[in-house]
């Protein structure tokens, strides 16, 4: 089974949407290229979509933090995670839940006023959603920062 299907089986378990989980997932990793960042702020990022361990376990993992390197493992608690997020920020609100997913909690810009401080990270998990769906990334239609 490929990596992709693998996070969508992953997002409908978990009820997310499997198209934005793919496309963080991919940008996290590089499109796949790479599953372990050892210092990525201050702690490791595991497996493709580059889950740290606290964060694992805050949504119910209990292993070791090896068994995040599994795909299917790191895929589920991943999906566990944006389902966290979505619970805060809705369903709907795909560039809060990106935020979210790479900052912990979405933070609103001081320099444009309904769009995310990370939007830089937004605008490349963006780049990764297939065009038809580029448009729930567009920050309120309003012209995309980076800060």
């Amino acid at each position: 089974m490929d990596i992709i299907t693998i996070i969508l089986n992953a997002a409908k378990t978990v009820k997310v949407s499997g198209v934005l989980l793919v496309a963080i997932c991919s940008h996290e990793s590089g499109g796949f290229k790479h599953n372990f960042a050892p210092m990525d702020h201050g702690s490791p990022s595991f497996g493709s979509c580059q889950i740290k361990f606290e964060t694992a376990k805050m949504v119910g993992f209990t292993g070791l933090p090896i068994e995040l390197m599994d795909p299917k493992v790191n895929s589920l608690y991943a999906a566990k995670y944006l389902r966290f997020q979505q619970t805060i920020y809705g369903e709907e609100d795909w560039t809060a839940l990106a935020a979210a997913y790479n900052a912990g909690s979405y933070l609103e810009s001081t320099k444009k006023i309904g769009c995310p401080m990370n939007m830089g990270y937004v605008k490349l998990v963006q780049n990764q959603l297939p065009n038809e769906f580029k448009h729930k990334l567009d920050c309120g239609n309003k012209e995309l920062a980076n800060e």
